[in-house]
């Protein structure tokens, strides 16, 4: 869960409002100004996080510190787009944070789930709410860069039939865009479409939650085409499919 934090530029000038006439009356002003900045602090998300259909309906999922969680309205829309089409497929949950997307596709009917995620303290907390909803056999529970998970199973024959990606904000630069292109490029080589574009069956389905503003249209994608984006206030969900 993120906190809403002022820049250390704001903090600086609030300071230098007032002029001081000794070192004891400036450590007075500090305790205060400190004091006042900690209690002034709030969650920019006061809501919990849940599974919101399925075997474990209801479930709180617990949210790494400095996350900004899938809401319970983005899934419900997410899983009101792929209905049935999760029933029994494999599921890669990319920058999985607190596992809200894979473990929402478990409590579906979802087959079993990749989580993958740098961060310790995610793979802590994914663990733990894995654990708590009982979908331990189904799940594998990874830590690591997406990049590098990329890399690592690019020459094997695995295949992911619904693959989500959420990554850190400060990924997406609107005048680079090479870099989220290559990784969703990357991703979409596990659908099975892709790996086996003479297969019948389900051929795959890609889902990026990503900043409004992001211009998603000018990325170039050999493989998958978008079909369609869904807003929600300042963040967007685009689903993805194989040409």
């Amino acid at each position: 869960m993120s906190l809403k934090f002022d820049s250390a530029k704001k903090l600086r000038k609030e300071k230098t409002k007032h002029k001081v006439e000794s070192w004891e009356e400036y450590e007075q002003r500090e305790q205060e100004f400190l004091k006042e900045k900690l209690l002034s602090k709030e969650p920019t998300i006061d809501a919990f996080v849940r599974i919101t259909a399925g075997k474990a309906k209801n479930f709180k999922i617990e949210i790494p510190r400095n996350t900004r969680p899938l809401t319970d309205r983005m899934k419900v829309r997410i899983f009101d787009v792929l209905r049935e089409d999760i029933a029994n497929k494999t599921v890669l949950d990319l920058y999985a944070g607190a596992g809200s997307f894979g473990l929402e596709a478990l409590s579906r009917g979802a087959k079993e789930v990749t989580f993958v995620d740098a961060s310790k303290h995610a793979d802590l907390v994914i663990r733990e709410n894995v654990a708590h909803t009982g979908f331990l056999p189904q799940a594998d529970i990874i830590r690591s860069k997406v990049e590098e998970f990329l890399f690592r199973y690019s020459q094997s024959d695995k295949t992911f039939d619904i693959i989500f990606l959420d990554p850190p904000y400060k990924l997406y630069n609107t005048k680079r865009l090479l870099k989220m292109q290559d990784v969703i490029h990357q991703s979409s080589q596990f659908l099975p479409g892709v790996r086996n574009p003479k297969s019948k069956g389900f051929k795959g389905a890609l889902i990026i939650k990503h900043p409004r503003r992001y211009p998603i249209e000018k990325l170039e994608l050999s493989d998958i085409v978008r079909i369609e984006t869904y807003e929600f206030g300042l963040n967007s969900i685009s689903f993805y499919i194989v040409k």
